[in-house]
């Protein structure tokens, strides 16, 4: 060990070990130069020094962070130096070793070495030999039964004769006897050898290229190469320098030709076969090679995965080494040459799939390192790349789904199916971004479409395979979502999807996965018209039912121990599947898209089932907390505090969406949830009074307790956590969610929560500052979209109760729905404005951002909403706003109007907003600068 270790520290070690790669990728030293033998112990060596640099990789990083855990254990030494000596000397042998690489990336190197691993020819030396095998056993079989067996061993002869009687028994052989009867010869031993050796003849020509025509000869020949007759020669091979792909079988030669007696034949009459035997003898040898050249070069190029994958993997957590990355143009070449690789060993692809297991394992190699090409270019997939992955990937999918399912099959399927997520996923960004532009763009993106349309009946068979359901019917999911129009693939999923069987697996609780995958595609699908009726008929508001009935109705801990039915008892910091805000979600586009035509019975099932006999469950997610006041705090009020998650909002958005449209439909609404409304609406209006609270300004030091604590707790949140804020605004929720949205060990291993919007504990201090992140932005934006729904459902009880007013000529008090009070509507009128006003500012001169355009939109409808309710409360209880109010509003207002400016895609929206304003404060209408 201290010997290799000298070694691994010497300046040249490395460019020593390496030398083979830049033997074999230089112009004098490309191994399809070299023959037999050579060729198998050039990949071999290059696998074996493939596997040295990648294990070195992944060695030094664990290294390098067992010295840092160290280092941080142990108590720093006097003079400081110390400690730091070992992690130097790791680290300076990492970035030796990287550095070595990155030559490699910077040159054609690279490309040339994916080139010499990935190329693959289909080997045609083991059916050659079978065939060799076939015509000699023909011609022993005619030997045998003239009661010659030369110097054969016992063991071949029986193997021979049984086979011979299993041939003789064929319906194909009886089918010859009776032609060749018919023909004037006689039945008899006679005749079966007469058809044996002109069986051996047409074997002959079989072996020499020509194909047999006759069609019994044909399925004779059938027979025996499916007959497995070298099988007994077989034997395992276990290598173990090419410790990466499995064992081998290779043919027993000396066995065999012990077994023949060769040396014998040219003293008996089998001297005239001996030419045949030899041939075959040949033949296996050759195969054996051709076996192990390919095995060798399998175990190079899984080699080259694993060396680029730990190079990535060690690249990721260092932005100093970003310019180690492959080179785009690199990439994008490799992918090129990869995928016409990966065609070639499809179409080598035979029916019989123990001739095909090992050209399935390099397919799947083959695949892998496709796949890894895809995710590490830099900058878009280019359209043309992009449709040749995709119908590559297609047409392997396609083969491998007429093949019985084996782990290596499967194996294969799930490359391909991530290929085609990851090529569909590159083709969605490049549309959504504005990338596509000029003629050939758009012909690119229409080949892409096509390509995607093409996929979806595969797809959707491959839905079938338990194995494979979530990754197929997530890709199909993704392909829908890239086209803007329904028309274009609705016609092929009525056809091929398989949709009895999606229904019915939201009743499988085994893999949690698969029912949310599920639901994220019926809500996708429940938003067209037809595809609405398509669940209908296929029984989906049925089979919700049944999910939601194991929906404990005891209390929110309760709600959280139900939803962890389907994850596992075990793990514990497994996330809870949004079984109930996605159940919500496919139920509320189902009414949308059937808008009018909504059966009354549908509409009364859906507020039986979810808000009367589930109607625990609606007011735990619309359960708001008091706002946190100074010097306002009890041991009671602590207990009830705990965590809120991105999810969890979603889920009381969710719950909104479904209110609001079931509150449209008036009949069914009273006489359902005529005695469950005016809760509701104190719920609604309770949790609208928590966000309208917000008011927090730019400067303005937030006193008190955060409002929400909403630690990132799964892998996307810490990556949103990281990023940097997209809004940048400092006024409202943008302002409170950074306070409470921070990583505080303290609090992680919590996991469920009592109400919907929640509290934290925390000093004073520690809360003054907080920073925002994109994960804060978020949560903001949740806030809102909340806020968006409670105005709208109030909005929809005060218009009901308005008409019918007017149908009956007064205003009836006592049952006028309660309304949400003017300083709770100030509050949400403040927030809007000042958010608006913030971001068109910041951006005079330019266009804004599109999710900032989406949130100026949201916050607008807040706005126009809450003034709405406010007249209302004007009209109906007499209250009207301060002079002091007014005048606030006014200016705010018209920093608003002037703010906007410029902004075009608010001015329709501001008519809006300037009409309602003319209601609520007439006396405003008389400034010019605002009307």
């Amino acid at each position: 060990m201290k010997t290799l270790e000298q070694l691994k520290v010497s300046e040249n070690f490395w460019g020593q070990v390496s030398y083979s790669v830049l033997l074999i990728t230089s112009n004098k030293g490309k191994l399809e130069e070299l023959a037999g033998k050579e060729l198998h112990y050039g990949y071999q060596l290059l696998s074996n020094v493939l596997d040295i640099l990648g294990y070195e990789i992944f060695l030094q990083k664990k290294l390098m962070h067992a010295q840092m855990v160290v280092n941080q254990i142990s108590k720093p030494p006097i003079n400081g130096a110390e400690n730091t000596v070992d992690s130097k000397c790791t680290e300076s042998k990492s970035n030796s070793l990287k550095e070595m690489i990155s030559t490699w990336f910077k040159s054609s190197l690279l490309g040339d070495l994916i080139k010499a691993c990935v190329s693959w020819e289909y080997d045609t030396s083991s059916q050659r030999a079978k065939v060799a095998a076939i015509l000699f056993a023909v011609q022993a079989m005619v030997k045998l039964r003239s009661r010659d067996s030369g110097s054969l061993s016992v063991s071949l002869i029986e193997r021979i004769v049984t086979l011979s009687q299993k041939l003789c028994k064929l319906p194909a052989f009886t089918e010859l006897l009776t032609q060749y009867t018919q023909c004037g010869y006689s039945v008899g031993e006679e005749l079966e050898t007469l058809i044996l050796s002109d069986l051996s003849y047409h074997v002959q020509g079989e072996l020499e290229g020509r194909q047999i025509d006759n069609r019994p000869f044909k399925e004779l020949f059938q027979f025996l190469l499916d007959s497995k007759f070298l099988d007994a020669y077989n034997h395992k091979q276990d290598d173990d320098v090419l410790a990466n792909v499995k064992s081998i079988y290779l043919y027993d030669t000396v066995r065999l030709r012990a077994d023949l007696g060769l040396e014998m034949w040219d003293r008996l009459t089998w001297k005239e076969s001996k030419e045949v035997a030899q041939t075959m003898l040949l033949c296996l040898q050759d195969a054996n090679l051709r076996m192990l050249q390919s095995n060798s070069k399998l175990s190079a190029l899984r080699g080259l995965i694993m060396l680029l994958y730990m190079h990535e993997d060690n690249l990721k957590k260092d932005e100093d080494l970003t310019a180690l990355k492959i080179p785009d143009e690199v990439v994008s070449s490799s992918i090129n040459h990869t995928c016409q690789c990966l065609h070639g060993t499809l179409e080598s692809l035979t029916p019989a799939l123990v001739d095909s297991e090992d050209v399935l394992d390099i397919l799947t190699a083959q695949a892998e390192l496709l796949l890894f090409l895809v995710r590490s270019i830099s900058n878009n997939l280019s359209q043309p790349d992009c449709v040749l992955i995709l119908k590559t990937s297609g047409y392997g999918l396609k083969l491998l789904c007429s093949y019985k399912p084996s782990l290596v099959v499967r194996t294969a399927k799930k490359f391909l199916l991530m290929l085609i997520v990851s090529s569909v996923e590159f083709s969605s960004m490049d549309l959504c971004s504005g990338i596509v532009s000029g003629t050939e763009s758009v012909e690119g993106s229409t080949e892409i479409s096509n390509s995607c349309l093409g996929l979806l009946p595969i797809l959707c068979n491959c839905i079938q395979d338990p194995e494979q359901y979530t990754l197929s019917l997530a890709t199909i999911d993704l392909i829908l979502k890239g086209f803007s129009s329904p028309a274009t693939w609705f016609a092929v999923i009525q056809k091929h999807l398989p949709l009895q069987h999606l229904v019915q697996k939201l009743h499988d609780r085994t893999l949690p996965s698969n029912v949310s995958v599920t639901l994220k595609f019926l809500l996708n699908l429940a938003r067209v018209r037809h595809g609405a009726d398509m669940l209908l008929n296929a029984g989906i508001l049925a089979s919700i039912k049944v999910l939601f009935s194991d929906f404990s109705e005891g209390g929110p801990f309760s709600v959280i121990q139900s939803e962890r039915i389907f994850s596992s008892q075990s793990d514990k910091s497994e996330k809870p599947e949004p079984v109930w805000g996605l159940g919500l979600a496919v139920l509320t586009a189902l009414i949308q898209s059937l808008g009018e035509s909504s059966s009354a019975s549908i509409i009364d099932h859906l507020m039986t089932c979810i808000l009367v006999e589930k109607a625990p469950l609606v007011s735990y997610y619309l359960s708001a907390p008091d706002f946190p006041t100074e010097g306002h705090e009890n041991k009671r009020a602590r207990a009830l505090k705990s965590n809120i998650s991105l999810s969890e909002l979603k889920e009381t958005q969710n719950t909104l969406a479904l209110i609001c449209v079931l509150a449209k439909h008036r009949s069914s609404w009273k006489k359902i949830l005529q005695n469950m409304e005016s809760q509701l609406r104190e719920k609604s209006i309770h949790l609208l009074a928590f966000i309208s609270r917000a008011t927090q300004r730019p400067g303005e030091s937030f006193r008190g307790e955060a409002p929400l604590l909403c630690h990132p707790v799964l892998k996307e949140e810490f990556e949103w956590y990281k990023k940097q804020p997209f809004i940048n605004s400092r006024n409202g929720w943008f302002a409170l969610s950074a306070l409470g949205c921070k990583l505080n060990p303290k609090f992680a291993h919590l996991s469920s929560r009592t109400t919907a919007l929640t509290l934290k504990d925390q000093s004073k201090d520690s809360a003054n500052v907080s920073p925002q992140t994109h994960l804060s932005d978020l949560i903001a934006i949740e806030m809102y979209k909340i806020a968006f729904l409670l105005l709208n459902f109030l909005c929809t009880q005060a218009e009901s109760a308005a008409r019918k007013a007017e149908e009956i000529g007064f205003v009836d008090l006592a049952h006028f729905p309660e309304l949400p009070m003017p300083d709770i509507l100030h509050g949400l009128q403040d927030q809007g404005i000042a958010i608006i006003t913030e971001l068109c500012e910041a951006d005079k001169m330019k266009q804004l951002a599109p999710e900032k355009q989406q949130l100026c939109l949201l916050l607008l409808q807040v706005t126009v909403m809450a003034l709405y309710l406010e007249f209302c409360v004007i009209q109906i209880c007499g209250i009207r706003p301060v002079s002091g109010h007014v005048e606030t509003f006014s200016k705010e207002l018209r920093l608003l109007v002037r703010a906007t400016e410029g902004h075009v895609f608010l001015k329709e929206p501001l008519k809006t907003l300037k009409q309602i304003v003319s209601f609520v404060y007439p006396e405003l209408t008389q400034q010019e600068a605002l009307f």
